[in-house]
């Protein structure tokens, strides 16, 4: 995970002080006679000094009469310099230095690599190389930079930071969805020189005592800004950045925009009327175009949608997606196998580290696995997916499976390396063993039993808190009390309880509870309600309760609403970011479809008051009050997950989820069936008896924050620690540092980025010498809007340009090179003010110059007084 950072300072100014006397007597006079009335006054005090003592002093020597006279004079002079009023000010020059704003594009179209189209060059213009050898293509991969990484190389190695840092101050941002300033380097605050030299961010203290603090400073700070640019953003938004930068950036010493992306802009408002207001204040903008306009020929798959989970010789669905690059119209035959997890690593993207990928890896040429069935798909038009579906008979054997999606690569395919992708299906068969427990019959309670007991791969009973022996409900078994025993409560892998009265278990009880889900992976869904909930929430007998929950529980009342039915009308569900990946809430085969579902439903009338979620919780969605202007954070929670020890619950707002039938009776049953399945994955996917690699979800979009949780079997450690790396797509190893959370002991907690798409490998290997290895797959995958449109879009950039008075410059026609970095400098204005400011005067100053006044004063007069005294002058 990112380190948190300082906010940074948007507005640096540095200060000179200097301090000047003057007279408030003198500069009080607004008449020009005042000045020379003064100094005529003060000349006839003079002259008739020197006239009195001229006169009085005719017996004595002429030195002894003048010294005498000084002395008068000097009293005088006192007294009069106390009369003027001598005051001292301290006069603040403020110098803001002239300000450059960098943008760099943090969206997900920023992993693209353009390799391929961008090998040589020769006169700085552009000569695409086809390699014919794979073994030269395995060569020119590793190569490989992505178009994050270029514009990384243009700051730092390729000076364009130095070359600014002698005239401006430079704040970096970054943006995609939003704009974020991450920091803002001073003037003179770098120095490059070669590869063997560090960026260096601000001055620098050269003395020897402290060269090394220097340098890990400089290392931190450094880190600090140019982590953040890693690719994580899902849109890109160019035109509210600029705005944003406009609005936040001292407008009147901004001397230009800067901004390093692929100009590929898909979302917010339109980038020209953005460019309006810079180019009214006079802030020209250079954009530096990254990546290829031209992409290379090539087909890959872009994804694979398989069922995490599948019964034996149950039909299923499997969905690919092709996109092409300058193949539209062509057919292409695409074939469906099943593989082993050896040859599943091999696939793609997906390369093993110990094993060198040879030619018929790179051609991806050669079928892996079992051939399933195959398809012929026609390709669309440049970015346009294109989708094949298969539909299998079923797999026979039970455990984990791979499924591998392959293109026969066409004559004209320039990358047949992403020909391929390969995903894990889960073959289980057991059913899933549900409880149910419910405070009364309520509707969601009826409908959800419903539900489950139509679904043949689940098997549901029943807990009602207010029914009476000899009911009857549509269940397996409806149970009189909460299982006794946890060998009894292990027979569940899910237990979904609405607003239940959890007064009625006694504490050994709730502790089974904690520990069927902390150390048996159980899962829990808790809906919350208007009936039970204040009660059991005001009895401290229940904390076991309130901490399984991933929101704050803190007050006894605190239902949405003051009547037990809620608003009058609806509360609409927003979703974050989280909530809209999250495929187990998606009512669409996709984001976008899921989103234009979720947004045609209406929403619900009562939600449990919590705002607040606890440390490590996810908050997927929020119920939004009538009227409500502030905040979305600030809104109560209705959809939130975590991970508690190995297990997983699930909380939500209201049991109002029903209300989707009111579009279609099957949202509700999908909504229900993928929740269900969702918080079970922890049972049904456990593996090794000694520990288990969980993720709260099997596909990410790219830059997501991949959460890792090892679960180890208890005691079985003692004092060994886990260790865990992950292999990406590039084939390239991060080890990703887990640290034992202190509650949970044998829960280990770490985090890595996806940054790359394809397929992603987390391999976690237990310590005390066993050896045992687990791993959990999991894909990465531009979001949808990245993804249609990912080549540089020149026509942006040099309207961005042109509107604003800038110049546009592009990597794919020239390199980037220091030469190019100051030609850039050097049309940028220094456009630095300097302004004057006046403290109030210094009280200080004035007493302690009328104190020495007064006594200089008193000082003269006395020793006059001693002379005339020795030579008898009356």
């Amino acid at each position: 995970m990112c380190p948190h950072l300082p906010l940074p300072s948007l507005f640096a100014a540095s200060e000179t002080v200097q301090h000047r006397i003057s007279s408030a007597l003198v500069d009080g006079f607004s008449q020009w006679w005042q000045m020379p009335a003064l100094v005529v006054a003060l000349a006839a005090i003079v002259v008739f000094v020197l006239w009195m003592y001229r006169r009085d002093a005719r017996e004595l020597s002429w030195g002894l009469g003048l010294l005498l006279a000084a002395l008068r004079i000097g009293a005088f002079t006192s007294l009069v310099a106390a009369y003027l009023d001598f005051e001292r000010t301290a006069e603040h020059e403020i110098v803001f230095a002239s300000r450059v704003a960098v943008l760099v594009d943090a969206s997900a179209s920023m992993t693209i690599d353009d390799q391929l189209t961008m090998e040589k060059r020769h006169n700085d213009s552009l000569v695409e190389t086809v390699p014919t050898d794979p073994l030269d293509a395995a060569e020119s991969e590793q190569a490989i930079q992505t178009r994050s990484q270029r514009a990384l190389e243009v700051l730092q190695d390729g000076g364009l930071l130095a070359a600014l840092a002698p005239r401006h101050e430079v704040s970096v941002w970054r943006f995609e969805a939003d704009a974020e300033p991450l920091q803002v380097l001073p003037i003179g605050g770098f120095e490059s020189a070669g590869p063997e030299k560090e960026l260096v961010v601000g001055p620098v203290d050269e003395s020897a005592e402290k060269a090394e603090a220097d340098a890990e400073a400089v290392a931190s700070r450094k880190k600090d800004w140019s982590t953040r640019l890693a690719p994580e953003g899902f849109e890109t938004r160019i035109g509210e950045s600029l705005a944003r930068v406009l609005d936040q950036e001292p407008v009147g010493v901004l001397a230009g925009v800067i901004v390093l992306s692929d100009g590929a802009n898909n979302a917010g408002i339109d980038p020209a009327a953005a460019i309006a207001g810079l180019a009214k204040a006079g802030v020209p903008v250079f954009p530096i175009g990254i990546g290829s306009d031209q992409l290379p020929t090539n087909v890959r798959v872009s994804d694979l949608v398989v069922p995490s989970r599948v019964f034996p010789s149950d039909r299923f669905a499997v969905t690919g997606y092709l996109q092409a690059q300058g193949l539209a119209g062509q057919t292409v035959k695409v074939e469906l196998t099943e593989a082993t997890a050896d040859e599943a690593i091999q696939v793609g993207s997906a390369t093993d580290p110990d094993v060198q990928p040879g030619p018929k890896q790179l051609q991806s040429n050669r079928r892996i696995g079992r051939l399933i069935d195959a398809a012929e798909v026609v390709l669309g038009s440049d970015g346009e997916l294109s989708a094949v579906r298969f539909d299998v008979p079923g797999l026979e054997a039970s455990g984990q499976r791979n499924l591998v999606l392959r293109v026969v690569s066409p004559p004209a395919d320039r990358s047949p390396a992403d020909n391929q992708q390969a995903v894990e299906i889960e073959v289980v068969d057991r059913v899933t063993q549900v409880l149910l427990m419910a405070g009364g019959p309520s509707r969601e309670y009826q409908f959800m039993r419903n539900v489950l007991e139509r679904d043949k791969s689940f098997a549901v009973d029943v807990l009602l808190g207010t029914a009476s022996k000899g009911i009857s409900q549509d269940a397996r078994r409806i149970l009189e009390s909460f299982p006794a025993s946890a060998e009894e409560l292990a027979e569940y892998d899910v237990i979904v309880a609405f607003d239940y009265d959890w007064r009625r278990l006694d504490p050994a009880a709730q502790a089974r509870l904690d520990r069927w889900v902390s150390r048996e992976s159980g899962g829990l869904v808790l809906v919350a309600g208007n009936i039970f909930m204040d009660a059991w929430l005001a009895d401290p007998q229940t904390t076991v309760i309130r901490n399984l929950h991933p929101v704050e529980l803190r007050r006894s009342t605190q239902i949405v609403g003051e009547d037990p039915a809620g608003f009058e009308e609806p509360l609409p569900l927003v979703f974050s970011r989280d909530g809209q990946e999250a495929e187990f809430l998606w009512l669409g085969s996709s984001r976008i479809a899921s989103q234009t579902v979720w947004s045609d439903f209406k929403g619900v009338f009562s939600c449990f008051d919590t705002t607040t979620a606890k440390p490590g919780a996810t908050v997927y969605a929020r119920a939004s009050r009538p009227g409500s202007v502030g905040a979305i954070n600030a809104e109560p929670i209705y959809f939130a997950g975590q991970f508690y020890g190995s297990g997983n619950v699930f909380f939500l707002g209201s049991g109002e989820t029903w209300r989707l039938r009111a579009l279609d009776d099957s949202l509700f049953e999908r909504l229900s069936t993928q929740l269900v399945r969702h918080v079970s994955q922890g049972r049904l996917l456990r593996g090794s008896r000694r520990a288990r690699v969980l993720v709260d979800r099997d596909r990410f979009a790219v830059g997501s924050n991949v959460v890792v949780r090892v679960v180890v079997a208890e005691g079985d450690l003692g004092g060994a620690g886990v260790m865990c790396q992950v292999l990406g797509p590039d084939g390239i190893v991060l080890r990703v540092p887990l640290t034992s959370e202190p509650n949970q002991p044998g829960v280990w907690q770490g985090a890595f980025v996806a940054s790359r798409e394809g397929a992603w490998r987390i391999d976690a290997e237990l310590g005390g010498g066993s050896g045992e290895k687990v791993s959990r797959r999991v894909g990465a995958r531009l979001p949808d809007r990245e993804l249609a449109h990912p080549r540089l879009d020149r026509g942006l950039l040099e309207q961005l340009a042109t509107l604003s008075g800038g110049q546009s410059h592009f990597l794919a026609d020239r390199p980037w090179n220091a030469q190019a970095s100051q030609a850039l400098a050097n049309t940028i204005p220094d456009r630095s003010r300097r302004e004057f400011e006046t403290g109030a005067p210094d009280g200080d100053f004035k007493r302690r110059l009328n104190a020495m006044l007064l006594a200089i004063g008193i000082g003269l007069l006395c020793l006059e007084w001693i002379i005339r005294r020795l030579v008898k002058l009356a």
